[in-house]
């Protein structure tokens, strides 16, 4: 049994949200508060399991934006909320045994996904896409290599329905559990949420419960990252540079090369968490 959970937040994949045409979930935005609050229902939902389950520990990691969107006061007081320093690499808390395991709620799909609700990849005014060895990630891909890369196993998922497929391309062992059907960008149908929660209740048991694989990224890889604009493209490119990671614009057959897009080769999750 996986006794000291990570659970991984953001909010656009929590039920009863999907946010206004031409707008995410950015603080104060018209549905961020609701968000917010599912968000601290449905981790008290799973941390109660957790700890009834025997976890000695579950820390939530609020990773929307800036951070900052969970009250603290809403959350079951049993849960550590992580403070977490911007200027460190991303997750760098959960080093040294820290965790066991990571379980993520309210991820949502990647970038350009047809039909995923407020989907985007990490800056949705900035990046296009990102691909690793030639293949589409989102964040949720990013974050599993990353726990990888500490010894800690992914091992559930609650999301929008498309966002739990695109999960299990690359860990087909999570225990997932859908919130809502997503059907566009800001349209979906929601769960009823008393079955939401007996269900996050009754899967994220199972999960914990279950030896799970460790799936690390392998290297060297090549990360390509896409801009909307090439001017933060030619920027990125220069940054990579400066800190020593080989990069550039990719070759193309009719622009020659694509000012909108780098690829980085990355030998290390280090350079790995540089690039994303």
């Amino acid at each position: 049994m996986y006794k000291k959970i990570l659970i991984a937040l953001d909010l656009e994949g929590v039920n009863n949200v999907c946010g206004v045409a031409y707008s995410g979930l950015g603080h104060g935005s018209a549905e961020w508060d609701a968000a917010r609050r599912q968000a601290a229902d449905e981790v008290n939902c799973a941390a109660r399991a957790l700890f009834d389950a025997g976890a000695q520990r579950v820390a939530v990691w609020d990773n929307h934006g800036s951070g900052k969107n969970i009250i603290p006061d809403q959350l079951d007081p049993r849960i550590e909320l992580i403070e977490v320093d911007t200027a460190q690499p991303r997750m760098y808390f959960a080093a040294d045994g820290a965790f066991d395991c990571i379980c993520f709620f309210g991820y949502h799909a990647m970038e350009g996904t047809l039909g995923g609700v407020l989907a985007h990849t990490m800056n949705s005014s900035m990046i296009q896409h990102y691909k690793l060895n030639g293949k589409h990630i989102g964040e949720v891909d990013m974050d599993a290599y990353i726990a990888a890369s500490h010894r800690i196993p992914a091992v559930f998922f609650a999301g929008g329905d498309i966002t739990c497929a695109q999960a299990k391309r690359v860990l087909p062992h999570l225990v997932t559990v859908v919130t809502k059907q997503e059907l566009s960008r800001n349209e979906a149908v929601y769960k009823d949420n008393t079955l939401l929660f007996n269900e996050i209740k009754r899967e994220i048991t199972a999960a914990i419960n279950t030896e799970m694989p460790l799936i690390p990224c392998s290297f060297p890889a090549t990360l390509e990252k896409s801009f909307k604009r090439t001017e933060d493209a030619a920027k990125y490119l220069l940054q990579l540079r400066e800190m020593g990671i080989e990069a550039e614009h990719p070759a193309d057959d009719i622009l020659g090369r694509d000012a909108h897009t780098v690829t980085a080769t990355v030998h290390n999750i280090s350079q790995f968490i540089c690039c994303i």
